[in-house]
């Protein structure tokens, strides 16, 4: 007889799919797919160099400000995706927010970095 007790499955709140990531010619992610559930506890974990940073900067889009780093595949958070060129980027870095280990200040003056 099973007694365990069966949690229904956590709804994913993002979607990863077929992922790529590119540093210029260099390619960092290569077809990511993944679900972060929602209210839950998700970590990364791997070397150094291996892409978790990078993963977590698509996220909101942090790359948008270097150029040539681009990003392609889809990233579903709450029915959108976030690499659609439409996308709002101000409105999503509001939503999606990041702590940095260092510092880490944008390219850009320093007004602009805390306005």
């Amino acid at each position: 007889m099973d007694t365990a007790i069966r949690t229904p499955p956590a709804a994913s709140k993002i979607r990863v799919r077929k992922l790529n990531f590119y540093y210029g010619t260099y390619q960092a992610l290569t077809n990511v797919d993944l679900e972060v559930a929602e209210k839950r506890i998700t970590a990364f974990i791997g070397p150094s160099g291996c892409g978790k940073s990078t993963l977590l900067r698509t996220f909101n889009r942090m790359y948008d400000l270097y150029p040539g780093h681009y990003a392609t595949g889809e990233i579903i958070l709450n029915g959108n995706n976030i690499l659609d060129p439409k996308q709002d980027v101000i409105a999503l870095r509001a939503r999606v927010g990041m702590v940095f280990q260092k510092p880490t200040p944008f390219p850009m003056a320093i007004y602009d970095n805390i306005a």
